[in-house]
């Protein structure tokens, strides 16, 4: 007997599978050993949606900033030929 899968026609599987994917979460480790009996050890745990929203806020930052760059750039280009 062969086991069929169900398609994701319905517009509520749709949403259940995408909450899922932002509610999965990441883990990371990491270990760092230095002389004299000292180090550091750090555990990180985030979910998707945790991910998707820190790249949009340094998305929106870099993107602030260039703006910033190029306004305060043109201007002292100008104050110095005016």
């Amino acid at each position: 007997m062969r086991h069929k899968e169900k398609p994701l026609s319905n517009q509520e599987d749709d949403n259940s599978a995408s909450r899922a994917f932002l509610s999965d979460r990441q883990r990371a480790d990491v270990s760092l050993s230095l002389p004299k009996n000292s180090g550091l050890t750090a555990k990180a745990e985030i979910s998707n949606g945790g991910l998707l929203s820190i790249a949009v806020l340094v998305s929106s930052i870099l993107l602030s900033t260039a703006v910033l760059v190029h306004v305060a750039t043109r201007d002292a280009s100008r104050r110095r030929r005016g």
